[in-house]
């Protein structure tokens, strides 16, 4: 009777260690699911240039993009947690880059690779002159300029805001 109580202990007791390890490997936590990914547009930027000295941000629509339209290299906020499209009217001789603290490409229109462009989160995607991103934490926390991948002048400043 002992020797039976003992047994049906130890099979409990590997039962729920072994159920623990299963636990305890598993790849299914909380903790590690992806947030959703953003599809749709919050706002639309359309911009062209004036030769290789500037962009000029020509049309803005929809909601938590603001710029000055019609000026030089104008600053542009953006709502951190949206998702943005930027119209390149100026052509494929100024790609848009989005750069990071100390220059870092974050995000480029030509055939350099952005550090953020494989971002699950951000969703950064390029359609003809068209790119596509969402501005997340990660993204907002290393933004500094925007830029012309081959002209240096054709700069602005980026603002992220909550």
């Amino acid at each position: 009777m002992e020797r039976t109580r003992n047994l049906k202990l130890n099979i409990l007791l590997l039962t729920l260690v072994s159920g623990l390890l299963f636990l305890a490997c598993s790849d299914d936590k909380k903790e590690m699911e992806p947030m959703p990914v953003i599809e749709t547009i919050s706002g639309t930027v359309a911009f062209t240039n004036i030769g290789a000295r500037a962009f000029v941000f020509t049309a803005v629509t929809g909601s938590g993009i603001s710029t000055d339209l019609n000026v030089e290299n104008a600053p542009l906020t953006l709502k951190i947690g949206s998702r943005y499209q930027f119209i390149n009217n100026a052509g494929a001789g100024h790609p848009f880059q989005i750069l990071g603290i100390g220059n870092t490409i974050l995000l480029s229109q030509n055939n350099v690779e952005g550090t953020l462009e494989k971002d699950n989160q951000v969703n950064y995607q390029v359609d003809g002159m068209n790119i596509t991103f969402t501005l997340t934490q990660n993204l907002a926390v290393q933004i500094a300029p925007y830029i012309c991948g081959n002209h240096s002048s054709m700069s602005g400043r980026i603002n992220a805001v909550n």
